[in-house]
């Protein structure tokens, strides 16, 4: 069985760790937050160049760059949604292996106190 010291060194890394994860996620979601404003202020310009070009034969040209643009914006939220997922996932694992690591502690203690 471990002594303390090592369960409170890897349950004080694990939170070291837990607060990493945190901050960020806090990041990834201020990014995407921060990408889908700038995504939406883009669409509402091009939408404006589509309808005062919509008369001619640019207004096919700015439509496919639209088209373009709405894939590529695709692309960047899912990557920021994989990421903030994956983020989530491992904040999960920590915050699993340290409900180990308090039971552990907790048993220990008990042990100590027993004897």
């Amino acid at each position: 069985m471990r002594k303390l010291e090592e369960i409170q060194k890897e349950e004080k890394q694990l939170y070291l760790k837990e607060e990493t994860l945190s901050s960020e996620l806090n990041q990834v979601k201020r990014v995407k937050e921060s990408y889908d404003q700038h995504f939406y202020e883009a669409r509402h310009f091009f939408d404006d160049i589509c309808y005062q070009f919509n008369k001619n034969k640019q207004g096919n040209f700015y439509k496919s760059i639209f088209d373009e643009f709405s894939q590529k914006e695709r692309q960047v939220m899912d990557y920021l949604e994989n990421d903030e997922e994956e983020l989530r996932i491992q904040k999960k694992k920590v915050l699993n292996q340290l409900e180990d690591i308090g039971y552990e502690k907790r048993k220990v203690l008990s042990e100590e106190d027993s004897k």
